[in-house]
């Protein structure tokens, strides 16, 4: 049955919940096999080994049981990429924006305190592996955006404002990355994915972008290029940061253009706020 007041602190608070719970359900499979291949006392070799065989389940299983969830407070509407949507010229302004939108605020983001500990994470983690490859490039696109943009920011446009709706969606999904410096910049990407899925109403472009976007720096992250863009551009903090803001300013012009030059698609019927039945006086 639907809930109309989805999502509200409670729905929230039971994602967070159900979403650590399938973590710590999915990462079983890694440290089942770092434990056959090591012994009970885990090697981190042993272990990292086996989380990068296994990222797609550890990474997967939460996403897929919080869609699940969401989707029944929704009231199980009907999936749809939406495609059908999109003309040529809006898509291509709205990948091309969101993805400098991306760019830019990466490249501001090495400047905040903690960066260099968030670059040893990530190579950390994203060692070159089938089943990592998968988990980044295929698994995040398509689950994250189901529940954030397919289910959260749905459920949001169907209560409150769409200021308001892609606001808060983009700061959870910035939320869900957890580290500091992650969650500034997946924050803001957040906010430009939200943007395009309330004009255009296709979850399959925002997935395409998010793909876009993960495979990409998954590709760049294995070829060794410097970490920091002073050094990969050969310029200095200023020459940066202009770079940034012209990346970032053409990336909201094309996300402005697309949205006053192409109508606004309209929300699914059954996104319609539901009318409660009001109880006669007697």
């Amino acid at each position: 049955m639907r809930d109309p007041s989805f999502p509200n602190w409670k729905h929230l608070l039971a994602l967070v919940a159900i979403y650590f719970g399938g973590t710590i359900l999915g990462s079983i499979p890694a440290v089942a096999i770092a434990m056959a291949k090591g012994g009970i006392e885990l090697d981190q070799g042993d272990l990292q080994a086996a989380i990068s065989q296994t990222a797609p389940i550890a990474m997967g299983l939460p996403l897929v049981l919080c869609i699940i969830y969401g989707w029944r407070k929704l009231g199980k509407p009907k999936w749809t990429l939406g495609f059908e949507n999109v003309g040529l010229m809006p898509g291509i302004l709205a990948i091309i924006g969101t993805l400098l939108v991306a760019n830019g605020v990466t490249m501001i983001a090495e400047y905040l305190p903690m960066y260099e500990g968030f670059v040893e994470m990530m190579k950390e983690a994203m060692v070159p592996s089938i089943g990592m490859a998968i988990a980044v490039v295929l698994g995040a696109p398509i689950l994250e955006e189901a529940l954030l943009r397919g289910v959260v920011l749905r459920g949001f446009l169907r209560k409150i404002s769409p200021t308001k709706a892609i606001l808060f969606s983009g700061l959870i999904f910035g939320a869900m990355h957890l580290h500091p410096v992650h969650v500034f910049f997946a924050s803001i990407v957040g906010f430009a994915l939200g943007y395009v899925y309330y004009r255009t109403r296709s979850l399959g472009l925002v997935i395409l972008i998010h793909f876009i976007n993960n495979g990409s720096s998954y590709y760049l992250g294995q070829q060794g290029l410097p970490d920091s863009s002073e050094e990969f551009l050969g310029i200095g903090m200023l020459g940066v940061f202009g770079v940034a803001a012209l990346f970032t300013g053409l990336g909201v012009l094309s996300l402005w253009y697309m949205g006053h030059e192409y109508p606004l698609v309209p929300a699914p019927a059954e996104d319609e706020p539901v009318n409660e039945p009001v109880l006669a006086e007697v």
